[in-house]
C-alpha cells in the first residue's frame, strides 16, 4: 500500500511541474529561471568568427597566401554561460586537411574554469595557377610547351610540389600516364632513361683522391642520379654505381 501512495506522489509531482515552462518549473523549485542562470550570450556567429580568424592566422603562419575559401560544414548554436568573466580559446587540429574537413576546437572558460568545448569543423579548399596537361601525357614522353597551360586548379595538399611554369619540367619525363586537366606535381617527373640493359659504360672510381677510369657494362637500365649494376669489362667484378650520363658512372663509395 506504501509503495502504491509512493507511486502516486511520484506521479503528482511529475504532472505538476510538467504544467509549467521550463523556466518557471526551475523557479517553483528554487534554481532560477534559465536567463537567469545563464544570462550571458555566446552567439553562433561569434564562435564562428573567432574560429575562421584562428583559422586564417594559422594558414598565414605556414605560409599559405594562394586564394582559399573557409566554409562552415556544421551549423554551430548559440551558447548560454553563467554570470562571470569569459575567455574564449581556439586552436586547430595539427594537420590541415586540403580539400577535406579540419576540426577548430573551442574552449569557453568563465573566470578561468572551463565551461564547455566546442568543435567546429571546415571545409578548406586552395586554389592556384598550376602547370596542366592538355591532353595525356605517355609514360617516358618528352613533354612540349604546347602539352601543357598554366589554368587555376584546386591545390589538393599543402605538402604537394606542384610545378607552375613549362620550364621546370627540364628534360625530364612522366613517370606515369598524367592524364588531361591533371595539375603536374613534382613526383609525376623523373629523368629520362640514358642508359639501356648491355650500354657500354666508363666507370668512374676514386681512391685517396686519385681517379680511375676503367669499362664496363651497363647491367640495368638507368637514369641520371639513379643507382645500377655495372659490370666491369676486364674483373668481371659487378659494382653499384650512380649514373652521371648517357656514358659515364660512379663507382659508390663503401
Amino acid at each position: 500500500m506504501l509503495c502504491r501512495l509512493s507511486a502516486v506522489l511520484v506521479f503528482a509531482l511529475l504532472m505538476v511541474f510538467a504544467a509549467f515552462p521550463p523556466g518557471i518549473a526551475g523557479a517553483v523549485y528554487g534554481g532560477g529561471t534559465q536567463e537567469e542562470l545563464y544570462p550571458q550570450k555566446l552567439p553562433a556567429d561569434y564562435l564562428d568568427a573567432l574560429a575562421q580568424e584562428k583559422f586564417e592566422a594559422e594558414l598565414s603562419e605556414r605560409g599559405e597566401t594562394r586564394r582559399h575559401t573557409l566554409r562552415l560544414a556544421k551549423t554551430l548554436q548559440e551558447m548560454s554561460c553563467p554570470v562571470g568573466r569569459l575567455i574564449c580559446e581556439v586552436d586547430l587540429a595539427k594537420e590541415i586537411r586540403y580539400g577535406g574537413v579540419t576540426p577548430v576546437n573551442i574552449r569557453v572558460y568563465v573566470d578561468d574554469v572551463l565551461y564547455r568545448k566546442v568543435v567546429a569543423y571546415y571545409e578548406l579548399h586552395v586554389y592556384d595557377a598550376l602547370l596542366t596537361a592538355v591532353h595525356d601525357l605517355p609514360v617516358e614522353s618528352t613533354v612540349k610547351p604546347a602539352d601543357v597551360r598554366v589554368q587555376e586548379q584546386e591545390v589538393e595538399s599543402g605538402a604537394k610540389t606542384y610545378l607552375t611554369d613549362w620550364k621546370q619540367i627540364g628534360d625530364r619525363v612522366p613517370a606515369r600516364i598524367i592524364r588531361a586537366g591533371t595539375a603536374i606535381t613534382e613526383n609525376m617527373l623523373q629523368n629520362p632513361l640514358v642508359l639501356d640493359v648491355g650500354s657500354p659504360v666508363t666507370i668512374i672510381s676514386n681512391y685517396n683522391g686519385v681517379e680511375i677510369r676503367t669499362e664496363g657494362i651497363a647491367m640495368q637500365r638507368g637514369r641520371v642520379g639513379k643507382v645500377i649494376r655495372v659490370r666491369n669489362a676486364r674483373s668481371a667484378k659487378v659494382l653499384r654505381c650512380r649514373v652521371l650520363d648517357a656514358a659515364n658512372v660512379e663507382v659508390l663509395q663503401k
